[in-house]
């Protein structure tokens, strides 16, 4: 059976870098298997395959090139935007079933808002444990607490002094794959508030070689998960936050996160951007 394959890049910056994903609208008659093999030929970190549900307006399931992933922000603010670009969809507010829950996405002229999973934080490893396994240099670490995060996705986030420490860092993937495994991580995210651009927030680098990712240009669970991080350890006062990600990989990026406060308390976290279109395969095999 032919299956056309969308090839599109989410949370691009200036129609340039962005975050590459495949997105799979004709899902009929796909099992595990077959979508596992689309999504390592596809080559990209993710792709989603969009479905039917009786539970919300879309089922999506996500694929690394080497396991199912419960959630990946990129691919689905790729996916609705591709769908919104295609006249696909009849409304502005919708709803997804996730591996990680059902969630709400929100359609703009220009970009796509999805929301994430609830947050949560617990501690990670000590600096001196970072230090050591990682081989960092102390005077690279900034102040802020080292800290598990995930709204979908458990990754361990680090702050870097300055932008030129973290986009020279030359982390080894198997010791970076060492230490999320054993904080049951599935990845690392370094971030800094030096940055290219005064209206960001922060700039990051996102490692996850436990997913078969060795760095990704643009998170979307990671910026919620920094966002929820940021709000509740340093920026007590802030709500919206714009990321800047990819430049070490020359794929500059942008993500933008939205919280929502009830009585001083997180409610809701959003996540979101636009996306570039690269182009459609074929795949005959399938």
């Amino acid at each position: 059976m032919e299956r056309l394959i969308y090839r599109v890049s989410a949370f691009s910056h200036q129609n340039r870098g962005g975050n590459e994903a495949g997105v799979v609208l004709n899902t009929e008659n796909l099992d595990d298997k077959t979508m596992q093999s689309i999504a390592k030929k596809v080559g990209f970190s993710e792709t989603a395959f969009v479905f039917p549900s009786k539970e919300a307006d879309y089922h999506l399931r996500y694929f690394s090139p080497l396991l199912e992933v419960p959630l990946c922000g990129h691919a689905t603010i790729a996916t609705f935007n591709l769908m919104r670009n295609l006249d696909l969809l009849d409304k502005q507010e919708l709803t997804i079933k996730t591996a990680a829950g059902i969630l709400n996405v929100f359609i703009e002229s220009d970009a796509v808002f999805m929301q994430m999973a609830s947050p949560m934080m617990q501690e990670g490893p000590d600096k001196q444990e970072l230090i050591d396994s990682l081989k960092l240099k102390h005077s690279t670490l900034g102040e802020a607490p080292v800290k598990i995060v995930s709204t979908g996705i458990e990754e361990i986030f680090v702050e870097i002094k300055d932008k030129d420490s973290l986009n020279t860092l030359n982390l080894d993937p198997l010791a970076v794959q060492k230490l999320c495994e054993k904080y049951d991580a599935s990845g690392m995210y370094l971030f800094t508030f030096d940055t290219d651009d005064p209206a960001a927030t922060t700039q990051g680098r996102n490692f996850l070689p436990v997913l078969g990712i060795p760095e990704e240009s643009a998170t979307g669970t990671a910026s919620g998960a920094l966002a929820y991080y940021l709000h509740t350890l340093k920026l007590k006062s802030q709500t919206d936050f714009v990321f800047e990600q990819g430049s070490a990989l020359m794929k500059p990026s942008r993500i933008y996160a939205k919280l929502t406060l009830e009585k001083n308390k997180i409610a809701d976290i959003k996540v979101g951007g636009g996306m570039r279109f690269i182009d459609k395969i074929i795949n005959a095999n399938t």
